[in-house]
């Protein structure tokens, strides 16, 4: 009997990943390792070293408060000891190798988290569109902040809105981003433009503040950078959960950055632990292949697998930086999962997505085979 159900557990797992890859077949592709140990330094001096540092700590941490830790004061003062050597980068400029080894102990010694540099990669959508000139200043800004903060990007001209101007559900978003090889979508939206070309407003829930971006050392924008007076709404779009932002230019990079990056300090109960979440009411199986995709790009989620399947309910156990309390915090923001008592697990109903134009009382899931319909004009 266990050897059966062994069996079918196997088979059941590699239908599922069938599944899933057949859904968003470039999901695999879907993290990008960032350089994070290699930056722009302007000269072999130990001042630009310095600098330079601080970029490489931001970009290590994913917090931008790291370039002026007194907790990290010494690996910024004595940046030289970790130098491994130079290059030239595409454009001709200088580039400074850090030992990342040496810097991941140093940081971790000094007690404070770094960030996984296999990162989720991230489509980025001005809708609609700026003007040229506008577009240029404003792209600069976007990608200069990721750089800065270590996020994989691409801005990209993709149509994420109807006939009426109104965004397209999560899943057909989602789709179209997985097939173009990434995992999340950030709109960004200028409220400054006319009223008559904005979208609905969204929920003011996950407003934040939006903290400077740290330049890359050595770096010389080619344009100039949009006031930060400038109002945006930001909407991040993540197979687990959608979030809204109001700020600059660059609120949408440094609070998706905040979202996944691990807790400033490192503590024993930030440790990989192995989590297992029962979720219930998955009566087929791309509500099967859906879970685990989502389970799988909750932030801090290094691993996840299907533990047992019994009718509509399954087991996943999720290998997770901080285990059970930082799963159930990230799950707690997603409507697709309802908390659900248990003893001793972390147990959630599914709630699947309504269809286009349904009503929220009769709720499913589109097949996979329709979530990949031609994107509008931005």
């Amino acid at each position: 009997m266990l050897v059966r159900m062994s069996t079918a557990l196997r088979r059941v797992g590699r239908l599922l990943t069938l599944l899933v890859c057949t859904a968003v077949p470039a999901l695999c592709l879907a993290s990008r390792e960032v350089p994070v140990f290699t930056v722009p330094v302007a000269a072999q001096t130990p001042a630009a070293l310095q600098q330079a540092m601080q970029a490489v700590l931001v970009r290590a941490t994913g917090h931008a408060s790291a370039a002026t830790d007194p907790q990290l004061a010494s690996l910024v003062a004595n940046a030289a000891q970790y130098v491994q050597g130079y290059e030239h980068g595409g454009q001709g400029q200088l580039l400074v190798n850090f030992s990342a080894a040496a810097l991941e102990q140093a940081i971790s010694a000094a007690g404070r988290n770094v960030w996984n540099a296999d990162r989720p990669f991230t489509l980025i959508v001005l809708s609609p569109p700026p003007g040229a000139s506008q577009q240029a200043m404003d792209a600069a800004a976007v990608q200069q902040a990721a750089e800065a903060r270590g996020m994989p990007i691409s801005i990209v001209p993709l149509g994420v809105r109807d006939a009426s101007g109104n965004l397209l559900p999560s899943e057909t978003l989602l789709a179209m981003v997985h097939n173009l090889g990434a995992e999340q979508l950030l709109i960004g939206r200028d409220m400054t433009l006319p009223s008559s070309l904005a979208p609905p407003a969204p929920s003011p829930a996950g407003a934040v503040a939006s903290p400077a971006p740290v330049p890359a050392p050595g770096a010389t924008p080619s344009v100039a950078a949009p006031a930060q007076t400038d109002t945006w709404r930001w909407t991040l779009v993540t197979p687990f959960a959608t979030r809204h932002f109001t700020g600059s230019i660059t609120t949408g990079i440094d609070a998706t950055v905040d979202l996944l990056a691990p807790p400033v300090e490192a503590s024993p109960a930030d440790s990989i632990a192995k989590t297992p979440v029962r979720i219930e009411g998955l009566r087929t199986l791309d509500q099967y292949a859906r879970v685990e995709t989502m389970l799988a790009a909750v932030p801090g989620v290094r691993h996840s697998s299907v533990e047992r399947i019994a009718g509509t309910t399954a087991v996943f156990d999720l290998w997770a930086r901080g285990g059970a309390s930082a799963v159930s915090r990230m799950l707690a923001i997603s409507p697709r999962f309802k908390p659900l008592s248990a003893n001793g697990m972390l147990a959630y109903q599914y709630v699947p997505a309504p269809l286009p134009g349904a009503s929220s009382a009769g709720q499913a899931d589109a097949p996979a085979s329709a979530a990949h319909p031609p994107p509008p004009p931005p």
